[in-house]
């Protein structure tokens, strides 16, 4: 009976080793994976500035245009005016 006690003992001091290797491999691979976990974060907090910075140019670019448009609408309508008063003056 004791060593067939022993005999258990062993194996399940064994069986423990084995679950405790698990156990680290299991521990190594969740700390790998934390720090991905993080740095994917930082990414995404990095990209939705970007993304925020990019949406404030392209607005500033998009009325800058309007400014333009309007100044070479106002350029037009003045040669225009220019043209004619030439031509009335030949």
């Amino acid at each position: 009976q004791v060593d067939a006690q022993l005999l258990v003992v062993q194996k399940l001091e064994e069986k423990e080793r084995g679950l405790q290797s698990s156990l680290g491999a299991v521990e190594k691979e969740l700390a790998l994976r934390t720090q991905a976990l993080e740095l994917n974060k930082r990414k995404a907090v990095e990209a939705a500035q970007l993304a925020e910075d990019l949406r404030a140019q392209g607005e500033h670019v998009q009325g800058r245009l309007r400014e333009l448009q309007i100044c070479a609408a106002e350029n037009r309508a003045a040669k225009e005016k220019e043209s004619l008063s030439l031509k009335r003056a030949q």
